[in-house]
């Protein structure tokens, strides 16, 4: 069973607390037959000069800049020897079978993808036990099965995932114009539409603290680029007829949230709405450009993606299960 090669790529940006347990229980595996790729993204905590020392088996690629996750991980890819690709995030760790596991889930069933579910950090619950989806807009929303919602997931996230290098790079692998936050999304919308088979392998796990990089709550550069993400995932997802229903109702919601971060004294938040429309603007060509790939190789017509889709408002769902 070992007899592919797995390259496992791991974007680094300021996550030296996290690439200690990380890469000890990546090096642990009972599978053998790896290589371990880091991408650092111009870190300053002295991250590559601690993976270098202690784990020199790990080819480390050291950026000059920080170019992002989808940049970070196609560099990594790049520079691949594995047939399969493990990419995993930073602040994660797994067991010592675990890619025995998922390797044999990923041979045994008839899936292009596939993804670990996830329990947290320290073990203690499950993360996602839920379906991910977005809704029609493009915002992500979470579907717990137990509330009696069964809708398919549209994409599994992106912390934790494993395929082969020749799918990836034949599907247009992540797009680099996605600095953080939906690129998986992006790429899953277009898989759906390429006809390609994926899952969650529900009885095998990886530890994720979550947000180990960026940090959590309300902050400018979250709300920035996922506004210059979705609007450009919607531009090259959606067939033309539905893209002219739902931009202008799209960008009519951009303009409500626009004026609530002005009233509520939040007034960088509320500008990253016109950074991100100007961001989409400056790259229209490059987004058309991806476009017309997307519908000259799509299989799938776009009713059977919004069957997957939620069909409610996905940040209203978000902010009353917050409260």
């Amino acid at each position: 069973m070992q007899n592919k090669e797995i390259s496992i790529i791991i974007v680094n940006w300021n996550g030296l607390k996290w690439l200690d347990k990380c890469i000890s229980s990546l090096q642990n595996q009972t599978y053998k037959n790896i290589e371990i790729i880091l991408v650092d993204n111009a870190s300053t905590d002295g991250s590559t000069n601690f993976v270098e020392e202690h784990f020199p088996k790990v080819k480390v690629i050291r950026s000059t800049k920080n170019l992002g996750f989808s940049n970070g991980n196609n560099i990594g890819i790049s520079k691949a020897k594995g047939e399969y690709i493990l990419l995993i995030n930073n602040d994660t760790w797994v067991e010592n079978d675990f890619l025995n596991k998922l390797v044999d889930f990923y041979e045994n069933n008839n899936f292009d993808i596939i993804a670990p579910r996830e329990r947290r950090y320290d073990k203690k619950e499950n993360f996602n036990d839920y379906n991910t989806t977005i809704d029609i807009f493009g915002h992500p929303v979470y579907l717990h099965e137990e509330k009696g919602i069964q809708k398919q997931s549209l994409y599994l996230t992106g912390v934790c995932l494993l395929f082969s290098k020749k799918m990836y790079l034949e599907t247009g692998s992540f797009d680099n114009n996605f600095f953080m936050y939906c690129e998986e999304v992006d790429w899953f919308w277009r898989l759906n539409l390429l006809g390609k088979k994926y899952s969650y392998a529900d009885d095998i796990f990886v530890y994720h603290e979550g947000a180990g990089s960026t940090g959590s709550g309300i902050k400018y550069t979250t709300f920035l680029w996922r506004n210059q993400n979705t609007l450009q995932m919607l531009l090259k997802n959606y067939a033309l007829y539905n893209l002219a229903l739902i931009l202008p109702i799209y960008l009519l919601l951009n303009v409500i949230e626009f004026i609530f971060f002005i009233l509520i004294i939040k007034p960088k938040i509320a500008f990253s709405y016109i950074e991100g429309l100007l961001f989409n603007i400056q790259k229209l060509n490059i987004i058309l450009r991806n476009r017309k790939w997307v519908q000259k190789n799509r299989k799938i017509k776009d009713s059977e993606i919004l069957n997957k889709m939620y069909l409610g408002s996905g940040k209203l769902k978000h902010l009353i299960s917050s409260i």
